[in-house]
């Protein structure tokens, strides 16, 4: 089967493009041909997939894009949809708001539910800024368009949390909208690999096993909720205590924030890494306050690792935690009391080996091979749909 991916960026650490290159990959191993459409790559190709590029199984097509960020989101479609009807694909399967599609998966979640999450956070002159915003204006278009559009055949939606958000805003049928996790890469992520990965990073960074580690991980630092976590570092009872910082993005705020809270010294900013699963073997807990997430893979990672995670309701991947026996549910991002009672919690209990039962056998039956094997069963009874009528993608 010749199948169209697409994804407007592909960067090595992106939680979405990471899925994509399980797919890719997965699907490619069982016979089928793979174009992926992208604008750009940041960072390096995933090592599994040279091997694939250079036998022909695996190809990329650049997608010419305008500048700056709405020219951006709308030449990728425009121009994602030119290369597509030029083309012969038996199924179209899109990451991303675009014009044409068989299957889109809804990985970023839902656009408009993201702005009502975040409305509450912010001033009234960056809610009027939103509003006017052709960028938000644009995606928003781009959404309603794809939810509503008669020839998409289906949605994939990574939790149920997802699935619900689009019903509630663009009445889409139940029917037509499939819940298919996230998957773990078992290699990477499990509890063998913890004790190993622990002893090496604390040889790195020259941690000490006598202070236990809050371990955030996530880019986008104002929606995964990191002011409110240094916040709730501030509130501990526990002076010996570390907070690790893992993801990209602008620090200058958030080290002007520990330092005015005196909590500057227990914070450490690390950057993007390639090797996460080592921060999670060296986590006492791991904290995501999030605004609003759809299922965030460092979840799912952590809790394969056998690390609680505290996390808020707006988290689609919050349905994988039993409060109290593997995490914490906040029903409030910035609800900084009981975030900070949440992660006390955890780290007077971080040698309770219940906590880490509990954590593995919440996300024990996810791999990226099930997720791939019910993504292409979904894609191969789409493609024999349309193989019975005609091709009428927008």
């Amino acid at each position: 089967m010749k199948i169209a991916l697409i994804r407007q960026r592909f960067t090595a650490w992106g939680g979405a493009e990471n899925t994509l290159g399980y797919l890719a990959q997965e699907f490619v191993r069982q016979g089928h041909e793979v174009t992926l459409l992208s604008a750009s790559w940041q960072g390096e190709l995933p090592s599994r997939w040279h091997q694939h590029l250079a036998n022909g199984r695996l190809r990329w097509l650049k997608v010419p894009v305008w500048a700056g960020k709405s020219g951006r989101a709308l030449s990728f479609a425009v121009n994602t949809r030119r290369l597509l009807r030029q083309a012969d694909f038996e199924v179209i399967y899109s990451l991303e708001r675009t014009l044409y599609q068989d299957v889109y998966r809804a990985g970023d979640g839902c656009h408009r539910e993201w702005l009502a999450r975040r409305r509450p956070y912010i001033s009234i002159l960056q809610r009027l800024g939103i509003a006017l915003s052709p960028f938000h204006r644009l995606l928003l278009g781009l959404e309603k368009r794809l939810f509503q559009s008669e020839p998409l055949q289906l949605v994939i939606a990574n939790s149920r949390q997802v699935k619900s958000e689009i019903e509630r805003h663009y009445g889409m049928p139940s029917e037509k909208i499939r819940v298919i996790y996230n998957g773990i890469d078992r290699q990477r992520f499990s509890l063998e690999v913890v004790p190993a990965r622990r002893s090496q990073l604390n040889q790195e960074l020259g941690l000490s096993a006598l202070v236990p580690t809050i371990v955030f991980v996530g880019s986008g630092f104002e929606r995964k909720g990191l002011a409110f976590l240094i916040k709730a570092l501030a509130r501990l009872a526990n002076a010996r205590v570390l907070l690790l910082v893992v993801g990209s993005g602008h620090y200058d705020p958030y080290q002007r924030l520990a330092r005015k809270l005196g909590v500057a010294s227990k914070v450490r900013f690390l950057g993007p890494q390639p090797q996460v699963e080592r921060f999670y073997a060296a986590a006492a807990v791991v904290a995501l306050p999030t605004i609003y997430d759809p299922c965030s893979n460092v979840v799912l990672e952590a809790l394969a690792c056998g690390r609680p995670v505290v996390t808020t309701a707006a988290n689609g991947a919050a349905e994988f935690i039993t409060a109290g026996e593997n995490g914490e549910i906040l029903t409030r991002p910035d609800d900084v009391p009981a975030l900070a009672a949440a992660l006390t919690q955890f780290l007077d209990r971080r040698e309770d080996h219940r906590i880490v039962e509990a954590a593995v056998n919440a996300v024990a039956g996810l791999s990226w091979e099930r997720t791939a094997q019910e993504t292409l069963a979904a894609l191969t009874a789409v493609a024999a749909k349309t193989r019975s009528g005609s091709k009428n993608c927008c």
